[in-house]
């Protein structure tokens, strides 16, 4: 994670067509996360989305996937992020875990 003017941002890692890296795929595959996904999943898919016209690509199968990203609170992490929670074993950083843990 990594924190600019007040923000923290997650969810960029190599082979993602962002210029800023904030952690690595291999580490957040290491968080186990004690709160239920579905309940992270359904609360991210409700957030507003920050789109852009630009792709991106699944670095596994090459599907394309919408770039962007989401804003919840202080937390700022790409739209691909929710795809790769979902399908690939990736956790959520656990201060963003904390700071869900007290909204849902």
């Amino acid at each position: 994670m990594t924190e600019k003017n007040g923000m923290k941002f997650f969810g960029y890692w190599d082979n993602m067509p962002y210029s800023t890296l904030t952690d690595s795929f291999d580490e957040l595959s290491k968080i186990n996360n004690k709160i239920d996904k579905k309940k992270v999943i359904k609360h991210i898919e409700n957030l507003d989305v920050w789109a852009t016209s630009l792709p991106t690509y699944d670095m596994f199968t090459g599907e394309r996937i919408q770039a962007g990203k989401y804003k919840d609170g202080k937390y700022v992490f790409p739209l691909d992020f929710l795809h790769y929670y979902k399908n690939y074993d990736i956790g959520i950083p656990l201060e963003y875990e904390e700071y869900l843990k007290s909204i849902l």
